[in-house]
């Protein structure tokens, strides 16, 4: 999923990053990892806390927000969901043999389809803050 982005007077780059990443972090228990780049760019990667557990019964996500600059005051965001393909067999393998852990995946994957769109109505959030 991606968008484009205006930076208003007093934001930046690392702002957006660091709203989306503390809401990662306090709204969907996610651990975060920001990583700036070479060339301006801003890389961030989330995944469930414990995710082993989680992983196991098919609940767990990841995503990768890039956060690149295309003109003087414009940002392109790229919003990037984990691997579908471990969740879909997960889900397949858990309706034949533990039944259970197919709910359990189906929240796991509605959950991580939701979140793109979550993460792009922070960053609008931050964008029209004072």
């Amino acid at each position: 999923m991606n968008a484009n982005y205006t930076l208003g007077n007093g934001k930046s780059i690392q702002g957006m990053a660091m709203a989306v990443s503390s809401f990662l972090r306090n709204e969907e228990n996610m651990e975060t990892e920001t990583i700036p780049t070479e060339n301006g760019s801003t890389f961030l990667q989330a995944r469930v806390r414990n995710g082993n557990l989680k992983q196991f019964v098919g609940m767990d996500r990841t995503i990768f927000v890039r956060f690149n600059p295309v003109g003087e005051r414009q940002v392109q965001v790229e919003v990037t969901k984990g691997k579908w393909i471990d969740k879909s067999v997960a889900m397949a393998v858990s309706l034949v043999v533990l039944w259970p852990l197919a709910v359990t995946s189906g929240i796991g994957m509605y959950k991580q389809g939701k979140l793109p769109g979550k993460i792009l109505e922070k960053i609008e959030t931050y964008l029209m803050s004072m």
